[in-house]
């Protein structure tokens, strides 16, 4: 009762006072919350640089560094000996998204909280740590014209097949911009546009109409996020 008193109030653990039950809730204490961070992490996550080990690696951080803050207490000696024992580690795996960066720095405060005793602090910084990255992937925040795409196929001789293909492009996009187009002697070519999507779940449609057109070959669609959000 005393320790959950201690955790709602926010009171350290004193170093004269430091229990087997004070550790144990610390450490859960610090698992716990390991495993929030993670699981925001995992319903958040965007792009191709996922890894489950990445994953697992945030839960272990925060109870290695809970466990690393209450072996050094007070004790400065212990703390330097400590800095340079973890010294010897190289770290040879490079982060492939700067996020990964957030959560492995947040992972070791929260272990630093826990192993402190900051229960109350470790409580609150999940929290809003939580609320703000819900926001930010539910509003996609930072994220610029999510339904462009790029358009790419390649056109028989013909002016009539061009009009046919501006018009449906009209009844499909918002806007449109000619990236490039190359034409052969014999008229036939390759055009490329930039497309914005009036509604981007039917691009598939718009696909399969301009595949009926008669005269068009190696049509090629993709989204604007599906190119960058890697």
């Amino acid at each position: 009762m005393n320790i959950l008193e201690q955790m709602v109030s926010g009171g350290g653990i004193a170093s004269n006072a430091t229990t087997l039950a004070n550790e144990l809730s610390a450490l859960l204490l610090a698992f716990i919350l390991g495993q929030v961070v993670a699981w925001v992490y995992v319903y958040t996550h965007q792009g191709l640089s996922y890894s489950r080990a990445f994953v697992q690696s945030i839960i272990l951080l925060t109870i290695i560094i809970c466990l690393a803050m209450m072996v050094i207490g007070s004790q400065i000696v212990i703390a330097f000996g400590l800095i340079g024992a973890l010294s010897v580690i190289r770290f040879r795996n490079i982060l492939k998204d700067t996020r990964d960066t957030a959560f492995i720095f947040f992972s070791l405060i929260i272990g630093m909280a826990s192993g402190t005793g900051a229960f109350q602090l470790a409580f609150l910084g999940v929290f809003f740590f939580t609320c703000v990255l819900l926001y930010l992937h539910w509003t996609q925040f930072g994220s610029r014209n999510t339904s462009d795409g790029f358009l790419r196929f390649n056109i028989a001789a013909g002016e009539m097949i061009q009009e046919k293909i501006m018009k449906l492009l009209r009844r499909h996009c918002r806007r449109t911009q000619l990236v490039s187009q190359r034409f052969q002697e014999d008229g036939s070519g390759e055009i490329a546009f930039r497309l914005a999507m009036r509604d981007p779940n039917r691009s598939d449609a718009m696909i399969e109409e301009m595949q009926d057109i008669s005269g068009l070959s190696n049509v090629t669609f993709v989204l604007h996020e599906d190119q960058s959000e890697v």
